[in-house]
């Protein structure tokens, strides 16, 4: 049996005057940047109008535009009550009148970006919004050029974008431990340094070949996504369904051939994401090995020559494993891209 649910009381008075307050003292915060904002732009654009003498000669017609423009102004900021609207509209009405006098200079440039600016704060745009844009396009291009490395090292022709941040990411984690390795390198003694160079050229070469992994795997991925299975059973359905009312014998294995061709596809398909789910718990394991062949590489700075004589067989094993399995993969996607075809 269901208890009826009480209603939401209403909050005391006190609470919503409370809220409303905070309310009104969030708008009047933003209320008083713009206001700043648009000042400061209409004072440095006015300074400019009044070096270059930007009024003389103005026409009888734009001054009538000027007056008219100050008073709708006057009237929409008493009527909002927002001083900012007033010194805005001024602050881009003198734009023109400055470029016109000072030509293409610093001083032209300056006035559009003080227009900017106070559009922007007009808008609600802020130093907090400016600085997340800002990042925003710094990750987009880090992407971008992550995407041209896997790309060139792999020598893949495949689509950018088909590359996800899933392999971005894993990437970006291998290239830093990579750097990571190379310092150990950079700052290691002569007589560590030579053993270390092997090592290093062996890493770049697996790190070429698991961009090749992840370009491939990612064409794949990218292949999948295009194919409507559901649309491919439809149509199977659809053709089974024929089949059974056709009466000509021609029309007949017309149907009974096409329905074949579309379940031989169907298990292609099958047998591609088969492949694909493989190759991601392959990836998986091919990053452990790399993170404790880094590992090892990475400690090597606090061990001895002898200690890491000894130890470069072992190296030289986690290095094989790791090519061996990256070779693998490579293989299973080449036959998991013959299933495409």
């Amino acid at each position: 049996m269901s208890i009826p649910q009480q209603p939401k009381r209403p909050a005391p008075m006190a609470v919503r005057a409370v809220q409303n307050l905070q309310t009104d003292e969030a708008i009047d915060d933003a209320k008083v940047k713009r206001t700043l904002a648009s000042f400061c732009g209409f004072a440095v654009n006015g300074y400019m109008m009044w070096i270059f003498k930007a009024t003389e000669g103005v026409s009888s017609e734009s001054q009538l535009f000027f007056y008219l423009l100050a008073f709708v102004m006057l009237v929409v900021t008493v009527r909002e009550r927002d001083a900012s609207y007033f010194f805005t509209a001024f602050a881009l009405f003198y734009i023109p009148y400055i470029v016109l006098a000072a030509g293409l200079s610093a001083y032209a440039l300056a006035a559009l970006a003080v227009g900017a600016v106070v559009i922007g704060f007009q808008r609600g745009v802020t130093m907090k919004n400016l600085t997340e844009g800002a990042s925003g396009l710094a990750g987009a291009l880090s992407q971008s050029n992550l995407r041209r490395k896997i790309l060139k090292l792999s020598q893949s022709d495949i689509e950018p974008e088909l590359l996800l941040d899933e392999d971005l990411g894993e990437f970006r984690e291998i290239e830093g431990e990579l750097i990571k390795a190379k310092k150990v390198h950079h700052s290691a003694k002569p007589a560590m340094k030579n053993l270390l160079n092997k090592s290093i050229t062996q890493v770049e070469e697996l790190q070429a070949k698991h961009a090749t992994v992840l370009a491939r795997s990612a064409g794949l991925t990218g292949f999948l996504k295009t194919i409507d299975r559901q649309k491919i059973d439809t149509e199977i359905e659809s053709l089974k369904q024929q089949l059974a009312t056709a009466g000509d014998d021609v029309v007949k294995a017309q149907l009974e051939s096409t329905i074949k061709m579309k379940e031989e596809r169907n298990l292609k398909l099958n047998d591609l994401e088969t492949s694909l789910n493989r190759v991601k718990m392959q990836k998986l394991q091919m990053r452990e090995m790399f993170n404790s062949l880094m590992d090892h590489l990475n400690t090597l700075k606090f061990t001895d020559v002898m200690t890491m004589e000894a130890s470069s067989d072992s190296m030289v094993k986690e290095v094989e494993n790791l090519r061996s399995g990256l070779d693998d993969l490579e293989k299973g996607l080449i036959e998991a891209e013959k299933l495409r075809r």
